[in-house]
């Protein structure tokens, strides 16, 4: 469900205005009145169609007005550099818009410097500002927002907020939301009366920051259905607006006990998911991208203790499709068909409005998923890390263990206009010559390196590929399911498989005959990688294995668990230290130290005692 300020209205409606008043101009009235009364009546008739013109157009520029430029992404391994080119966030800010629920009103306040890759907030230079306005509510803090303004909320319980299109942000003009006092301290626990169904809710929104804040929903897995359906919602409503909301920072939230998600976005680019915890999702998932959402980056967050994913990135072809024909200029595209060749020319047709990657098109490109962990979600099935559509992206340092469901697992989501391709699936190396003779909208070209996936589910994968999940690049994985199986790789995703240097249990193919094997790169089955593995032969290669989970909810926040396990691999690990590819290793692993020597998973190996 959706970057940049309308253009000019299209041209044949100014046009038509002009020479509908040339036309006025030769009126003529005829009878026996006096020649005063048919001019003034000529004038006021004049002006009122004028006036029903000019309205007119004005909601004809709304829906037709020059689309916003196509985005440009920055194509990279390091999301350091992506911050650092993507986001330009002002060094001050322009005014500061205080909400605070009651007591005395503080004249000034101290926000230290933002910097998006630190990693030490004690670091950070902190200035004082003057209090420009006070508001009692967030919504009318929003109202009043313009680009380049912090609004800083003080300790207290709020309804949330509405925040739509603001012309005046811009980079080096972002609004910043942000939370003061103590973790927890501010907490929003219900939605705006503008819209019922999320606590935050950013439309067609873009230049955008929250920060800090206890987004506390009021139901969990197992409980009664209750509350609004998220806690934050980044939508661009492209059917309506043409645009998609961008240039997002969700930074050190905590949304929680949400009916389906603590966080969905549609219809966006270009965001950045940072150090937030996203937990106890009743329905769905702790965290939802969706539809047609592209260039993101998702770090340093926890997925916990949702009823289905940890982190869902299902960028929905069919969805997509559905709001991409709400827009006015498409409406005139022939009905829907379950094929290839429908949603493929209504792709072109929009490339051709809207230009590339400026719509959702069913596909998810220019990720980083990276220094994440995902515990305990999945009861209701789905994957702990599920994809779908996601292409053309980076997935390393991720931490998956004791959840209920897939691993990681990459698929097209069963959509309509697949299907042919799917079932049966190539039978023959002849049948496949190409991408096009494959899914396209399935998980393809990805690069999944260093991660850390333990689990012990029945028919479930620890890294699955079906359904279009072509190109796969894994390197230095611990893929380990005591079930059948770690990898789990189908016919329509063995094309330009290139796996090594992983450790798994049990590998299996659905629906491949051997001659198929031929199109990989390189088959997870060569001597460098590591079978039979199970979780209590690994366990012994870990600091400390166990099943506690990663975090502790207290009071109106979180912590770290003093009890979660160590994953780090033993310094004298044959299995997993200083064995792998070298030239696939990230920079830095799961928590943030410099790799020094290859090793396989998310963690780099504890020092020598």
């Amino acid at each position: 469900m959706r970057r940049g300020q309308a253009g000019t209205p299209a041209v044949p409606g100014r046009l038509f205005l002009i020479n509908f008043t040339c036309r006025l101009g030769d009126f003529r009235y005829s009878g026996k009145a006096s020649l005063e009364r048919p001019i003034q009546r000529r004038m006021k008739l004049r002006r009122k169609i004028y006036l029903s013109l000019s309205a007119t157009l004005v909601m004809a520029a709304s829906i037709f007005a020059t689309s916003p430029a196509p985005p440009v992404f920055v194509k990279t391994h390091d999301s350091d550099e992506w911050v650092t080119r993507t986001f330009h966030i002002q060094k001050l800010y322009q005014r500061v818009l205080l909400v605070q629920a009651g007591g005395q009103t503080p004249h000034t306040v101290r926000i230290p410097d933002l910097d998006l890759n630190s990693k030490n907030a004690l670091n950070q230079t902190t200035r004082s500002y003057p209090v420009t306005k006070v508001f009692s509510t967030l919504q009318e803090a929003a109202d009043a927002a313009h680009g380049g303004d912090l609004i800083a909320v003080m300790p207290g319980t709020y309804a949330g907020f509405v925040l739509g299109d603001r012309s005046d942000a811009a980079d080096n003009h972002f609004i910043h939301f942000k939370a003061m006092g103590q973790p927890g301290e501010v907490q929003i626990d219900r939605p705006s009366e503008r819209d019922p169904d999320w606590m935050i809710l950013l439309q067609a929104a873009h230049h955008v920051i929250v920060e800090g804040f206890n987004i506390a929903g009021h139901t969990g897995p197992g409980q009664q259905l209750v509350g609004p359906r998220a806690g934050i919602m980044l939508d661009g409503d492209f059917g309506r607006s043409g645009k998609q909301t961008h240039h997002i920072v969700i930074l050190g939230n905590f949304s929680h006990n949400h009916r389906k998600w603590g966080l969905h976005s549609t219809d966006t680019h270009t965001v950045l998911i940072q150090n937030n915890l996203f937990a106890l999702s009743a329905q769905e998932h702790s965290a939802y991208v969706s539809d047609g959402s592209d260039n993101y980056v998702i770090r340093r967050n926890v997925f916990f203790g949702s009823n289905a994913s940890g982190l869902q990135c299902n960028i929905d072809s069919v969805s997509s499709f559905h709001e991409l024909l709400k827009n006015p200029q498409l409406q005139g595209y022939r009905r829907e068909e379950a094929t290839r060749d429908w949603a493929i020319g209504l792709i072109k047709l929009a490339t051709e409005k809207f230009g590339a990657n400026n719509f959702p098109d069913g596909r998810g490109v220019n990720f980083i998923i990276e220094d994440n962990v995902i515990n305990q979600n999945g009861r209701a099935g789905g994957g702990s890390l599920n994809l779908a559509g996601l292409q053309e992206s980076l997935i390393q340092n991720n931490l998956l263990y004791g959840n209920f469901n897939h691993g990681i697992a990459q698929w097209d989501d069963a959509n309509p206009y697949d299907e042919s391709y799917v079932e049966p699936g190539p039978q023959t190396v002849e049948q496949v010559k190409s991408a096009d003779d494959l899914p396209l909208w399935g998980c393809h070209s990805n690069l999944i390196r260093s991660n850390t996936v333990l689990m012990n589910n029945r028919g479930r994968a620890a890294m699955q590929c079906r359904n279009g999940s072509w190109g796969t690049v894994m390197r230095n994985n611990i893929f380990i399911n005591d079930q059948a199986s770690s990898i789990e790789v189908f016919n329509t995703s063995i094309w330009r498989l290139d796996a090594r240097f992983n450790v798994i249990n049990v590998l299996s193919y659905t629906g491949m005959p051997d001659m198929l094997k031929r199109l990989a790169v390189r088959l997870p089955e060569g001597n460098d990688t590591s079978h039979g593995v199970d979780r209590a032969h690994i366990s012994n290669e870990f600091v400390r294995y166990s099943e506690e989970p990663w975090v502790i909810i207290e009071g109106n926040w979180w912590r770290l668990n003093p009890n979660r396990p160590d994953f780090r691999p033993k310094a004298n690990s044959q299995m997993l230290s200083r064995r792998g590819d070298q030239a696939a290793l990230p920079p830095h692993d799961l928590l943030g130290r410099k790799n020094r020597h290859v090793f396989i998973g998310a963690l780099s190996p504890a020092p020598e005692e």
